[in-house]
């Protein structure tokens, strides 16, 4: 059965039963918390005002309460669940019936039971609030203390779990928990010679060994101490033990398990990503896969491992497992493109790539796509294999698979998943070849489970990425197979004819996968590429995500200066101003479901002050000077504002379908022409609005 929830472990996810997810203020969203960590408790409403309004008036913040109790009061009477009681003075928050996760975490922590334990750690996703800042000093300083006690309990729970597989004897186990805790505590000694001992104890001398290099390098680095005696002592027992004969790998295995790169995560918007960096080329290299992956059985592929050996040969190769698939958190539901890029950027943050060579293969194209055109910056070059621009047939867009032909293949997928994979449309060329189906099918298995693929797969399909092509300005290179029975010849000489310069290459063969025939031509197609690209000129171009508001109704100074107030804040979080009058507004997002977040908070906000906003949300590229922006794309929002009805927030259709994945929900309202667009521009209203992140 369905419960509301409320979920503070990284981040912020409140949703009730059959009801749409309110979208909180982020001040709001701290009152929840701090309520919600002393439910049933009552608070002052004099301290809950000093506590996230002390850089206000007292007015100003007894009115911003008000407007926060109200929100909060409106989401819990069609939550469900639970009782928001305001008694005079004190408000207090019950979670009844509510699934909290910090108390579920804690309850489950608290217990001696490995498999409690084992839960308590899947519960606790990140830092509590994480990514919630409020830049007031008495709510930072609570939230500090509360991050650090609950975080505490994790690591604690860890080194239980620790102990446990250790004791045991169960090392895979071990190695799981070990890798956690030094996620979390990367100078945690014990839980280093606990994966040492554990990797000793599976033959894996070599791994056992590079941990103890990692060890030693982050306590010179971070503290400027060696090791301790013990352990420097276990590393001279396994050094000892290494002279012994290896442990021969399976026979299906391309590539021993102790000679391959060790998976590492990083964490975006409490979602942690997996990915792998080999080869030491002087060029970095990021290759996003299509549909679903997983890092570490890529290597038990002997084509595959051959295919990423050659890319790091003249690179150095970053593979990410996008999130939820893979060796990434699972379970995170449907993700949007921007998402991904996101966690992309994440991963070339924590490497220390600042300008990367984007390799997209099939579904992992239009996320490419839009991140060379988001962070031209940051884009050294881009190279596409298999890739499309929009995932289902359409009039003006033939080549792709239709609604029928989509369906089929998702029913292919559910009828034949775990068993030998079936490579007629992925891998003709491989079709015979029992050993590659074998690891394909176990590749896929572990790759995502089969609910999740299917829901990706049809997700994939959603993805229309067309009108963002003429903002890419990196050199770009689109590689196709003509025979390709996924991707059609038409769809890779599409994006490069939409690509301000772009190179195509049609190669012979018909394996969609880039591991299949004629894979060696591919990559030296690539290599060349590569080697040979000039870097990019920073560019001063950049693919912005425009808001224009406009609120309605008469409003005095006074209202006039707290409309002000509600925009600034909403503003802090991605957001740019371009330019503002009392009752109008324009601003520039990375992301478009920030925007449209941005807007419906304000209306929100405002609503209950007797005002309504229009708003209209487009993207398109722009002229960046400093925090200066002007474009079309500027004009075009502020002309489509002009379509909004009083309360009413549209968007472009180019917006609608850079957000698939995001719970925004849109009903199509009409067209608009203006000078400087190609046709008519298609427009929709945002009817239902997205979980508070």
């Amino acid at each position: 059965m369905t419960v509301p929830h409320l979920h503070l472990l990284g981040g912020f996810d409140f949703n009730g039963v059959g009801a749409t997810a309110p979208v909180f203020s982020r001040k709001t969203r701290g009152m929840v918390a701090y309520l919600a960590l002393q439910a049933g408790q009552a608070q002052s409403r004099e301290k809950l005002a000093a506590l996230l309004w002390s850089l206000n008036g007292e007015a100003q913040a007894r009115m911003s309460l008000r407007q926060a109790v109200s929100s909060v009061r409106k989401a819990m009477s069609v939550s469900g669940g639970g009782r928001f009681l305001t008694e005079g003075a004190n408000i207090a928050l019950h979670l009844d019936d509510f699934d909290f996760d910090v108390a579920r975490f804690e309850a489950l922590a608290a217990s001696t039971a490995p498999e409690d334990l084992e839960r308590a750690v899947a519960v606790y996703r990140g830092d509590l609030l994480d990514g919630l800042g409020l830049r007031e000093e008495p709510f930072e300083e609570w939230l500090r203390v509360e991050r650090e006690r609950l975080r505490a309990i994790a690591v604690s729970a860890l080194g239980r779990l620790i102990n446990h597989y250790t004791a045991a004897g169960d090392p895979a186990a071990c190695i799981r928990a070990a890798m956690r805790l030094l996620a979390m505590e990367p100078l945690r000694e014990d839980a280093h010679r606990a994966l040492m001992r554990s990797y000793a104890a599976q033959g894996r001398i070599n791994l056992a060994l590079k941990q103890y290099e990692l060890c030693r390098d982050a306590l010179q680095r971070e503290l400027r101490l060696m090791p301790e005696a013990e352990t420097r002592n276990l590393h001279e027992e396994l050094r000892a033990r290494r002279g012994a004969p290896p442990v021969r790998p399976p026979a299906s295995s391309a590539e021993p398990e102790a000679t391959r790169p060790p998976t590492r995560y990083v964490k975006s918007s409490g979602v942690n990503i997996a990915y792998q960096v080999t080869g030491d080329g002087p060029v970095d290299l990021v290759y996003v896969p299509g549909w679903v992956s997983n890092l570490d059985l890529a290597w038990a592929s002997p084509r595959f491992t051959h295919v990423l050996k050659r890319l790091g040969s003249f690179s150095r190769l970053i593979r990410i497992d996008k999130r939820g698939t893979g060796l990434s958190d699972r379970n995170v539901g449907l993700p949007t493109l921007e998402q991904r890029m996101e966690d992309m950027r994440a991963v070339l943050d924590a490497v220390g790539s600042n300008r990367t060579v984007l390799f997209g293969s099939s579904e992992g194209g239009p996320m490419c796509i839009l991140f060379a055109a988001t962070y031209p910056e940051r884009t050294a070059a881009m190279v596409l294999t298999g890739a499309y621009a929009r995932g289902i047939w359409s009039k003006d867009y033939p080549w792709a698979r239709t609604v029928d032909e989509v369906q089929q293949d998702i029913d292919t997928v559910e009828r034949q998943w775990g068993e030998p994979a079936e490579m007629r449309n992925a891998a003709p060329s491989l079709i015979e070849n029992m050993v590659e189906r074998e690891w394909f099918a176990a590749y896929l298995r572990n790759s995502a489970s089969p609910a999740d693929a299917i829901a990706l797969w049809r997700w994939g399909t959603e993805i229309d990425v067309r009108d963002i092509l003429p903002a890419i300005h990196v050199p770009t290179l689109v590689l196709q197979r003509t025979g390709d029975r996924w991707v059609k010849p038409e769809e890779g000489r599409y994006l490069a004819a939409h690509i301000e310069g772009a190179r195509y290459v049609e190669l012979v063969g018909r394996d969609h996968v880039i591991w299949g025939e004629g894979c060696d031509g591919l990559i030296d197609e690539i290599k060349d590429f590569v080697t040979g690209a000039l870097p990019a000129a920073r560019a001063e171009r950049v693919l912005i995500s425009v808001l224009a508001l406009a609120i309605d109704g008469a409003a005095d100074d006074a209202k006039a200066s707290e409309q002000a107030d509600i925009v600034r804040d909403e503003l802090l979080l991605g957001g740019t101003e371009i330019r503002r009058s009392r009752s109008r507004l324009l601003a520039a997002f990375q992301r478009p479901t920030r925007a449209i977040e941005c807007a419906v908070a304000i209306a929100n906000h405002l609503r209950p002050n007797g005002l309504d906003i229009r708003a209209a949300i487009h993207i398109g590229e722009c002229e960046a000077r400093g925090g200066d922006f002007s474009g079309i794309a500027i004009e075009v929002t502020s002309r489509l504002l002009d379509h909004a009805r009083p309360g009413q927030i549209i968007a472009s259709r180019t917006i609608r379908d850079l957000v698939v994945g995001s719970g925004l929900t849109f009903e199509e309202q009409g067209e608009m022409k203006a000078s400087g667009l190609p046709g008519a521009l298609q427009y929709f209203a945002v009817t239902g609005a997205p979980p508070a992140l």
